[in-house]
C-alpha cells in the first residue's frame, strides 16, 4: 500500500517519544495519549487527512477517546470524541450480533435455509445450484453471490428506497455453491439485516438501536441517515437521523490543488445493515468494551456471556493457511500476528477500523474522513501493540529458494468480488485487476507497493509487518487469498487482461481509421465512388469508431476519478456505447458475408484483399474480447 512504510516509521518515532514498553505500565493514559497524538498528527500532515477519531479501551474502562482535525471547514467544526464518523462495514458486526440474539431466543438457527426466514419477495432462487443458502453462509460471506455496486451509494436521498424493496429489485445472482468460498458480500449482509427485520417485525434501524446500540451504551450511534422527513414518508423509509445527531456527523473530504474538498453525504440506506452505521469515538469505546469483556455483553442483556465468547470462534475458512472467518468478524491474526478480531469499514470518503485483542486486553478503533488515511489505519494497531506490549513473535524465515516461490505466483490477478451478469461488470473488472511481480530478492510486489517474502507452503509475509497472504491452486488456476480470506483473486491469462483489451481496441481503432482514410482518399483524389464492398467495410469502420468514441467518453471520467462511478453510473453515454458496440458486433459478420459473398469484387488486388481481410479479422478478434468483457448491450437491474 502506498505510504505504508513511511507511516510505520512515523509510528515508531511516536513510540520512541513515550519510551519502551518495559519502561511504563501498559495503559498509562498519558503515555498512550502522547503516542496517539504523535502518530495521528504526523500521519495527518504526511497524508493530508482532514480529521481523525480514535478510541482505545481496556477491560478496566476507556483509556482514551479523542478527535483530531476538522469535521467541517465552512463553518469550521473540529472533530471531538462525540463527532460521528461513517464507519461503513463495521455496521455488519451489529447485524451478526442481532442474528445471534435470534439464535439465543430460538427463533432461528444458523443452519436454517435463509428462504425459510425471508419474506416471499426476497427469497433467493436456486439458479441451478443444489444446496440452499444457510444463515451461516451470510455470516461468513460464503453464500456464493456475485457482487454489485449499482445503486449502493447515492448523493440524492430521493433515490433511496426501503431495504427490502432495494434488495428485491437489485437481486444479485448466485455464481457458486454456498459454503465453498468466502467472497465478501454487501448484499448478503443486507439480506441478513432484512431477515432480522422479517423475523422480529421491526425495521432494521429500529431493531439495531433498541436491541444492540442503546443497551451497549452507544447513545448517539445510529443506522439512520439525514434524509428529509418528506422523503422518508413518500418513499416508505425508516425515520431519519435526528437533526441534533446529524449536526455531529463529519463530512467526507478529498484533497485537490492543495485544499480539502467537502464531499456530499454518502447515502447507503438502501443497504443500511451493510454499511449505514454512524458512530462516535465514545460510542465505539462502549462497543469495544462489550466485545472485549463478554461479561459486559451479558450484563447489558444484548447477548449471554457464552454467546459473546462463541462469536470469537471460527465458522468458515476458505484456506487453512490464514485465519478463519469468525461469527461475522475478521480474524486479525493474519494481519498483525496477534490473536484479535474485529472489522474494517469504508465508504468512498470515510474509512474505519475496529480491532479487539483479548490476550492483550485492548480494543482499538480509528476512523478518518479522508480516504488518504488508509496507511494510518492499516499500521497503527500493530505498532501500538508492539510499543506497549513488546513485539509479537517474528515470522518464519524465508524459504531456501525464494526466487522459485515468487516466480510460481507471479502474474496478473483479478478479484472474484465483482459483478458477472450486468454492464457494471467491465468497470469493476478493470478496477479489480492487479499485478503480482517476482523480485530478484525472492520477494513479491503486490499492486505496485506491498512487498511480501515467502515463508513456505504458498504463504507470504509482509516485509514491513506481519500481514500474511497465501497462494494455492484452485479450480485449475493460481488463487490469492488476502489476510482476511474474504477477498480472493484468481490469476488470469494475457487475453483476459486489461492490457489485451487496450491493445486490440487500439488496433481496431487504427485499422478503422485507415479504412475511412482510404475511402476518403479514393473519393477526393481519384474522384470515384468506392465499390460496394469497400463501402461496407468503411461503414463498419465508422460504426466501430462511433461506438469506441462513445465508450471512451463514457468511462473517461470514471477512469480519471476512480470511485466516481459509484455515484454517477450508468450515466447517459455508457448504455449508448454498449448498444453501439452490440450493433457493430452484429453488423460485422453480416458485412463479412456480403464482402466475401454477394458483393465480392473482381477487381481487387491481392494487397487490397489482404488489407480488407485483416481489417475484418481485427474486428472479429475485438468482438470476442468485448464479449468476454460483457460490453455488448446494456444490462442493469432495471433491464433484467
Amino acid at each position: 500500500m502506498s505510504g505504508g512504510p513511511s507511516i510505520v516509521g512515523i509510528l515508531l518515532v511516536a513510540a520512541l517519544r513515550v519510551g519502551t514498553a518495559e519502561a511504563a505500565p501498559p495503559f498509562d493514559r498519558a503515555k498512550v495519549e502522547t503516542f496517539v497524538d504523535g502518530a495521528v498528527h504526523e500521519a495527518m500532515r504526511a497524508d493530508h487527512i482532514a480529521g481523525v477519531t480514535v478510541a482505545i479501551v481496556d477491560r478496566a474502562g476507556v483509556i482514551m477517546t479523542k478527535g483530531y482535525g476538522f469535521a467541517a471547514f465552512s463553518p469550521a467544526k473540529k472533530v471531538d470524541a462525540d463527532t460521528l464518523f461513517r464507519v461503513g462495514s463495521i455496521s455488519k458486526t451489529v447485524v451478526w450480533i442481532a442474528i445471534m440474539q435470534l439464535v439465543e431466543q430460538g427463533k432461528i438457527s444458523l443452519d436454517d435455509p435463509i428462504n425459510q426466514r425471508l419474506p416471499d419477495s426476497l427469497r433467493v432462487p436456486d439458479e441451478g445450484f443444489r444446496n440452499p443458502i444457510l444463515i451461516r453462509h451470510l455470516m461468513t460471506h460464503s453464500a456464493g453471490f456475485e457482487d454489485s455496486l449499482e445503486g449502493l451509494f447515492v448523493h440524492d436521498p430521493a433515490q433511496l428506497r426501503p431495504i427490502a424493496d432495494y434488495l428485491a429489485t437489485h437481486r444479485v445472482h448466485r455464481v457458486r455453491e454456498p459454503g465453498v468460498l468466502a467472497v465478501y458480500s454487501n448484499y448478503g449482509a443486507a439480506l441478513a439485516g432484512a431477515l432480522v427485520a422479517n423475523v422480529t417485525g421491526e425495521p432494521w434501524q429500529d431493531y439495531a438501536e433498541e436491541h444492540v446500540l442503546r443497551p451497549l451504551g452507544m447513545m448517539s450511534a445510529t443506522c439512520r441517515e439525514p434524509y428529509p422527513d418528506a422523503v422518508a414518508k413518500t418513499h416508505g423509509l425508516a425515520a431519519p437521523m435526528a437533526e441534533s445527531v446529524a449536526a455531529k456527523v463529519t463530512s467526507g473530504f478529498t484533497r485537490a490543488s492543495g485544499a480539502y474538498q467537502t464531499q456530499p453525504f454518502e447515502y447507503v440506506s438502501d443497504q443500511a445493515p451493510a454499511g449505514a452505521l454512524s458512530a462516535s469515538a465514545n460510542d465505539m469505546a462502549a462497543y469495544m468494551r462489550a466485545l472485549l469483556d463478554p461479561a459486559l455483553m451479558g450484563k447489558s442483556g444484548v447477548l449471554r456471556t457464552e454467546t459473546a465468547l462463541a462469536m470469537r470462534e471460527p465458522v468458515f475458512a476458505s484456506t487453512p493457511e490464514l485465519g478463519s472467518l469468525l461469527h461475522g468478524f475478521f480474524d486479525f491474526n493474519s494481519r498483525h500476528g496477534r490473536h484479535g478480531f474485529g472489522h474494517t469499514g469504508a465508504l468512498v470518503f470515510q474509512h474505519s477500523i475496529m480491532e479487539v485483542y483479548p490476550d492483550e486486553g485492548v480494543g482499538i478503533f480509528m476512523s478518518v474522513n479522508t480516504p488518504t488515511g488508509d496507511a494510518l489505519l492499516n499500521t497503527f494497531a500493530s505498532v501500538f501493540l508492539d510499543a506497549f506490549f513488546g513485539p509479537a513473535p517474528a515470522g518464519p524465515p524465508m524459504v531456501e529458494d525464494p526466487q522459485a516461490e515468487a516466480a510460481k505466483v507471479a502474474g496478473t490477478y483479478l478479484g472474484l468480488r465483482r459483478p458477472i451478469f450486468r454492464s457494471e461488470s467491465p468497470l469493476l473488472r478493470y478496477n479489480g485487476e492487479f499485478e503480482v511481480k517476482a523480485l530478484r530478492s525472492g520477494n513479491i510486489l503486490v499492486s505496485g507497493s506491498d512487498r511480501y517474502k515467502p515463508i513456505g507452503g504458498g504463504v507470504f509475509i509482509s516485509t514491513v509487518g506481519r500481514e500474511r497472504i497465501t497462494f494455492r491452486e484452485a479450480e485449475g488456476r493460481m488463487r490469492l487469498f488476502d489476510w482476511s480470506g474474504a477477498f480472493p483473486s484468481d490469476r488470469i491469462g494475457y487475453f483476459r487482461q486489461w492490457r489485451w483489451l487496450r491493445l486490440i481496441a487500439g488496433l481496431a481503432a487504427a485499422v478503422a481509421g485507415l479504412a475511412i482514410v482510404a475511402a476518403i482518399r479514393r473519393l477526393v483524389l481519384v474522384r470515384s465512388l468506392p465499390q460496394a464492398a469497400e463501402l461496407v467495410i468503411t461503414g463498419l469502420s465508422f460504426l466501430w469508431l462511433i461506438a469506441g468514441v462513445l465508450l471512451g467518453a463514457a468511462v473517461w471520467p470514471w477512469l480519471k476519478d476512480p470511485g466516481s462511478e459509484l455515484f454517477t453510473y450508468p450515466g447517459v453515454l455508457y448504455p449508448l456505447a454498449c448498444w453501439a458496440l452490440l450493433a457493430a458486433a452484429i453488423a460485422t459478420p453480416v458485412g463479412a458475408v456480403l464482402v466475401f459473398g454477394h458483393m465480392r469484387p473482381a477487381g481487387w488486388s491481392t494487397w487490397l484483399w489482404l488489407r480488407q481481410t485483416a481489417t475484418l479479422i481485427v474486428y472479429a478478434t475485438l468482438i470476442l474480447t468485448l464479449f468476454d468483457w460483457g460490453l455488448f448491450g446494456f444490462r442493469s437491474f432495471s433491464s433484467v
